[in-house]
């Protein structure tokens, strides 16, 4: 593996990302790498430094990896990402969707991503709305590892539904979202 390609999955798979020697660059620069990292990792945490010098309770003993984590911080934060791309290979793509999905269908689904797709898929996560499932079902997922569980029940006053971002190293967002879409229970 190329030590671009290594870079830019490790961005991919951080949950927190520190940018040290920020003094060393103009703001301007600053601001261009971190849309540079955002598109690759919309959800990573960004700790700016100098001199590494960064308090240790905002690397150690942190939520990292976590859902419900990520969205207590933000609760929209699934929404604003929906699909960037830029000249690298990794990218990110969000789906938002209120109308419930059939599990059999998901579960098929995802089956053939991991098969298929897992090494291009550097992460996802999400939170989705099943047909006839009382409780948010969140799962997560690094390459071919792939994990979900019943959450919390929905709450009244929330609107149900499915939020989904994934990722990966040359994702194709028509056929992904296809296959999203084909998910939607009847």
């Amino acid at each position: 593996m190329e030590e671009k390609d290594e870079a830019q999955e490790q961005i991919a798979f951080a949950d927190v990302i520190i940018l040290n020697k920020t003094d060393l660059v103009s703001i301007e620069e600053l601001n261009t790498l971190e849309r540079r990292i955002s598109q690759m990792n919309p959800t990573a945490k960004r700790l700016h430094a100098q001199n590494c010098n960064v308090a240790l309770k905002n690397i150690l003993g942190i939520h990292t990896f976590d859902v419900n984590h990520k969205l207590e911080i933000d609760p929209h934060f699934l929404e604003d990402h929906h699909h960037h791309h830029h000249d690298d290979k990794v990218s990110s793509i969000a789906f938002r969707e209120e109308r419930p999905l059939d599990l059999d269908k998901l579960n098929e689904w995802m089956s053939y991503l991991i098969q298929e797709k897992g090494e291009d898929l550097l992460r996802y996560k999400g939170i989705l709305h099943i047909q006839g499932i009382k409780e948010r079902i969140v799962f997560q997922g690094l390459h071919m590892l792939f994990s979900g569980r019943p959450d919390r029940k929905w709450k009244e006053s929330e609107t149900k539904l499915s939020e989904l971002v994934f990722i990966g190293k040359d994702l194709n967002k028509e056929e992904l979202e296809q296959q999203f879409k084909n998910c939607i229970a009847n």
